[in-house]
């Protein structure tokens, strides 16, 4: 059996993109909503009555309307052949979740602007530092992961797991050959990480920017991911690719018991969502 949920392939790479962790490990899903760390940081700026009724406002509107993303159709009910996937429909996948997703992206940078500009100009002084703060100390604990995960030659330390994107395979009883073929991957694959996370911060900052400019609009914002859509198109079939290489390298056996884990994951995921 060589079956693949693509679905969860795609999750692993659209996390609004910019949000990929460049640490030897892997990505990091973020305990809230990509963009939201705004939302996390109100608590400390002191907010009035009438600014703290108007943000749950703001927030119980954008609630309402959010729908989370997900594949056009909803889950697919055959998964394909991991096999079967060509470079066309990899691409057609990643851009048919792209689209899904873009929506769902603007209505978060809408929300923050429209948070913001509630601000008080001290309030908004206050805000940036508290986010320089925090970004200094996420920048502090990325080197430290760096330095834990890393020798000083920059290879991955042993018998530390193995960490490209984050996938269940510690306890699949890999061979000593299997386990150097997925680091050789790994390894070759973490520039395209670095390289993809640098674009993606360049995004981030411009987002950013436009947020907080007080000319806000959706055709502005629509604008500015245009000029980075390809770049995330690029980003997620290149990640496909690599699943693809990742996945070849584990047995029939082995690709059986992973799918089945999935398929129990998925039961249990669909027994709390539906109820």
């Amino acid at each position: 059996m060589r079956t693949i949920i693509i679905a969860g392939l795609l999750a692993t790479t659209f996390t609004l993109t910019h949000t990929v962790n460049a640490a030897p490990q892997g990505p990091r899903m973020p305990s809230h909503p990509p963009g939201m760390e705004m939302v996390k940081t109100l608590g400390r700026l002191s907010l009035t009555s009438e600014q703290k009724e108007e943000v749950k406002a703001l927030i119980a509107a954008f609630k309402e309307n959010k729908t989370p993303p997900e594949m056009p159709g909803g889950r697919p009910s055959k998964r394909p052949e991991i096999d079967s996937l060509n470079d066309t429909d990899i691409r057609a996948l990643v851009e048919a979740k792209v689209l899904t997703q873009q929506a769902h992206h603007f209505a978060i940078a809408q929300l923050r602007s429209e948070i913001y500009n509630l601000l008080s100009e001290s309030q908004r002084i206050v805000l940036i530092e508290l986010e320089a703060e925090q970004n200094t100390m996420l920048d502090n604990k990325r080197m430290r992961d760096d330095k834990r995960f890393s020798t000083s030659g920059g290879k991955p330390m042993r018998p530390m797991p193995l960490r490209g994107p984050r996938l269940p395979f510690e306890d699949l009883q890999l061979s000593d050959e299997q386990l150097a073929t997925l680091e050789s991957l790994n390894e070759t694959y973490r520039e395209t990480r670095f390289q993809h996370k640098s674009t993606m911060d360049a995004f981030k900052n411009a987002e950013q920017a436009l947020v907080r400019s007080g000319n806000f609009s959706e055709s502005a914002w629509d604008a500015l991911y245009a000029e980075y859509k390809e770049d995330i198109i690029n980003a997620g079939t290149k990640e496909i690719r690599h699943m693809q290489a990742v996945f070849d390298v584990l047995t029939d056996a082995q690709q059986a018991e992973l799918e089945q884990r999935r398929e129990e994951d998925d039961e249990l995921r669909r027994l709390f969502t539906d109820s």
